[in-house]
């Protein structure tokens, strides 16, 4: 493992992503234990993406002004990812009708983009 690579884990940020990514997986895999229907499943994953997108939005006051467009873009784009579950509820897949399939590829790569621009925000100089 590079040295780069070793302190970039290290990071108290990262790791806190890395832990949030952790914690959907085991939530995921736990509605998935209780078989729980898609309709369900899908409304506790949004009240989660929602939950995470306006905490983000409520640290926004506090957050160094460094961070303060990365934070506000990161919730906008959580809150608007947990819209995508709502609206899965009644149709029923993530793919149909063909926009929300293309809303939730935007929202993943907005998510992708928030990690790559405070990795960048976060080793410039």
């Amino acid at each position: 493992m590079t040295r780069k690579l070793s302190i970039l884990l290290k990071d108290y940020g990262i790791r806190n992503f890395m832990i949030a990514v952790f914690f959907i997986f085991v939530l995921t895999a736990v509605l998935l234990l209780f078989e729980l229907d898609s309709k369900t499943f899908n409304f506790i994953e949004g009240i989660y993406w929602l939950t995470l997108g306006v905490f983000v939005l409520t640290l926004l006051k506090a957050t160094p002004h460094k961070y303060k467009r990365l934070a506000l873009f990161t919730s906008l784009i959580l809150i608007l990812f947990s819209i995508t579950d709502f609206i899965e509820i009644g149709t029923g897949a993530y793919w149909i009708p063909w926009w929300l399939l293309v809303w939730n590829i935007i929202c993943v790569s907005g998510l992708i983009l928030s990690l790559a621009w405070y990795i960048k925000l976060r080793y410039s100089y």
